[in-house]
């Protein structure tokens, strides 16, 4: 199975509430001819913006290689995600905190599907929309939402206990169907993250 498959159909075997299920497709994140997805990422963080390039490659079927690049061109953090963890090639010196680097695994791997890699769900589903939930540790899991007319995912949250701590989105381009931009929000201290596709 490859990782990362395109949006498609989810069976109806398994959209049955409160079994668990098979993983949805999540949306692509990398293009699947080469491997690569490019976006102008913008993050909000406390009174300060941020503007630059993220580069996401396939490196495996389970590892993804994050690179993120200020405007000016410097590269700022470049790292590999995997469902066991994340490694660091680089990352700038105020980037190098273990809270900072694991808020951005985090992120990318709620994004991207890699904290759910192998992992079953939980399947609930009502007239309005389909939600799967997993469990990725302790008091912590996330659920990825579909409108029910289509099964596309088109949102997710990351759950502490009982309090969501960051909810994300993810936008398509009707002309081909493909993911054109995504927004993640942390609810509980400032920050937001905007990513818009750059299509080569």
């Amino acid at each position: 199975m490859r990782f990362l498959p395109l949006i498609s159909c989810i069976l109806g075997f398994y959209l049955v509430s409160g079994k668990v299920a098979a993983q949805p497709a999540i949306p692509e994140i990398c293009n699947n001819n080469d491997s690569v997805g490019l976006y102008n990422i913008t993050m909000e963080f406390s009174k300060n913006t941020l503007s630059g390039l993220l580069i996401l490659k396939k490196t495996s079927d389970s590892t993804i290689r994050l690179v993120l690049n200020a405007e000016m061109g410097p590269k700022l953090l470049d790292m590999e995600l995997s469902p066991k963890g994340y490694k660091i090639i680089y990352a700038f010196n105020k980037l190098n905190k273990k809270k900072i680097l694991k808020t951005f695994y985090e992120d990318f791997g709620a994004l991207s599907g890699i904290l759910i890699r192998n992992k079953t769900c939980v399947v609930d589903s009502s007239k309005l929309s389909t939600d799967f939930t997993y469990d990725i540790a302790k008091h912590r899991k996330i659920t990825y939402s579909s409108e029910s007319t289509n099964l596309k995912i088109n949102s997710g949250k990351v759950e502490d206990g009982k309090s969501v701590s960051t909810i994300f989105y993810y936008f398509y381009d009707p002309s081909n169907s493909g993911i054109s931009s995504m927004k993640l929000e942390h609810q509980h201290f400032r920050m937001v993250i905007l990513l818009n596709k750059i299509n080569l």
